[in-house]
């Protein structure tokens, strides 16, 4: 079964939010240098809930025993001004286990246009 589901939010960039977060936390001093370390450390976790758009491609075949229960979903995402369309591996909780493969997009009709052909429509 195939389906694509539209999340009720708009594509809402996350990255404001990080940046103003992580002012909080940790003030001014080397701001976006702390900002950068978050990202290389959730990249994959901002990009999963910045998405927007969502297509069930079906049950991953994943090489370890730990695979079970697990599907593959294409998104369309938002994260830091870019557009992004990714396959990631998430369980029946909707929670990311790993992100595949992701590709950026400076404009969300280039974007939709890879995310409608990477799902045959």
């Amino acid at each position: 079964m195939s389906f694509i589901a539209t999340h009720p939010q708009t594509a809402i960039d996350r990255f404001v939010a990080l940046v103003d977060d992580v002012r909080t936390e940790f003030g001014e001093e080397g701001l976006m240098a702390n900002v950068e370390r978050f990202i290389s450390a959730e990249r994959p976790d901002f990009i999963w809930e910045g998405r927007f758009q969502e297509h069930y491609l079906g049950e991953w075949m994943g090489a370890d025993d730990g695979a079970e229960g697990l599907y593959c979903i294409l998104i369309l995402s938002h994260f830091r001004g870019d557009f992004i369309v990714a396959s990631c591996v998430v369980d029946g909780d909707e929670r990311l286990h790993s992100m595949t493969r992701q590709r950026a997009y400076a404009t969300h009709d280039a974007a939709e246009k890879a995310f409608q052909s990477a799902n045959g429509r």
